[in-house]
């Protein structure tokens, strides 16, 4: 018969490893989000942006999207959409983004760009607004 001592502990033990494994697990997506060629074409858009880096200040950085959400956060093989909590020195807001490939063998088209503020959710910043299917990629 096993003690409730060594029942608890073991417990215990099965749950830092389920915590730790969920923690990593979510680090992983979060890192390959970051990595993705529509993110980091999003976040060069944004820097470029010379109303946006006035709003925000620089350096302006990206911080955890919210994977949880998957009605404003999703991405497949040919569109992308997401919310992406920006902060930089004077402002913190999200940047919204959408993005397709009409190929998988193409490069991603972020094709509209919002930037809203934490100070003034009701209102947003255009930053870009170009057709889904165009293949521009011009700031």
């Amino acid at each position: 018969m096993v003690s409730n001592k060594t029942l608890v502990q073991i417990a215990a033990y099965g749950g830092v490893i389920v915590a730790s494994t969920g923690m990593l697990v979510h680090w992983k997506i979060q890192e390959r989000l970051k990595d993705s060629e529509f993110h980091k074409e999003a976040m060069k858009i944004l820097r470029k942006h010379q109303p946006s880096v006035s709003l925000l200040g620089e350096p302006i950085k990206a911080g955890n999207v919210d994977i949880g959400n998957n009605t404003a956060n999703f991405c497949n093989s040919t569109h992308a959409q997401l919310e992406i909590p920006v902060k930089g020195p004077k402002n913190k807001g999200t940047l919204f983004f959408w993005a397709e490939k009409v190929d998988p063998q193409q490069t991603w088209n972020v094709y509209r760009m919002e930037l809203g503020l934490k100070n003034d959710p009701s209102r947003r910043l255009l930053i870009k607004n170009d057709s889904p299917s165009s293949t521009s990629n011009d700031t």
